[in-house]
């Protein structure tokens, strides 16, 4: 037993995970044995070696990315893909939710302009707040809404027939004192996604009022 322990550690050699059996030490069955663990030490390497490559060939891809991005400067956000402004289209008003007399909330249909002026889609967050200034001393609080969900800003984009904008609904709270003069403030405040910039726009909205 002391002979064949000695003479297996001395054929069992790695270079390259080659291994050299030499004859007379070794059983039929163990020479075996130490063929299919050199094989599957073999073919362990081999995967190794190609993660490897692979690791390889992404950081070099991703190095290529950044080095191209840089390439455009660190203004590239705004310039090229994010909303520069913000406005709400001519048809922002009063809505009529429950189809009898009068309206019962404001709809703003709200359009992120880029450098040119051409209306983008772009995600964010999105906050109205509707304010009664009939008394300028005491302006009021009618509603604040907030639109911060990927999802349901993504189902009230209208971008056909020509129009591109979010349209947003702000149904009045229960209870609500309304103006007579049938007139709200609306603010929005879109905080971009891509960029981080905050862009905001205010409108005076008309509206009629619900029937009692």
């Amino acid at each position: 037993m002391t002979f064949a322990f000695s003479c297996r550690s001395q054929i069992i050699t790695f270079s390259g995970l080659a291994l050299t059996l030499l004859s007379g030490c070794l059983s039929p069955g163990e020479r075996a044995t130490l063929l299919q663990e050199n094989h599957a030490l073999r073919t362990q390497v081999a995967g190794l070696e190609r993660k490897v490559t692979d690791r390889d060939g992404t950081i070099a891809g991703l190095l290529q990315q950044v080095t191209q991005l840089e390439g455009f400067g660190p203004d590239r956000p705004a310039a090229m893909f994010a909303p520069v402004k913000i406005a709400m289209a001519s048809l922002s008003g009063g809505a009529d939710y429950d189809g009898k007399p009068g309206d019962e909330g404001i709809t703003v249909h709200l359009q992120l302009l880029d450098t040119d002026g051409d209306a983008v889609k772009a995600p964010g967050t999105i906050t109205l707040q509707l304010l009664d200034n009939s008394d300028l001393g005491k302006p009021a609080l009618i509603g604040v809404y907030r639109f911060d969900d990927p999802d349901t800003l993504r189902k009230v984009w209208f971008g056909r027939f020509g129009t591109q904008h979010y349209t947003l609904k702000c149904p009045f709270p229960p209870g609500v004192k309304l103006p007579e003069s049938r007139r709200l403030t609306a603010s929005a405040e879109f905080v971009d996604y891509l960029t981080g910039k905050t862009l905001t726009t205010t409108e005076e909205l008309d509206f009629a009022l619900p029937s009692p």
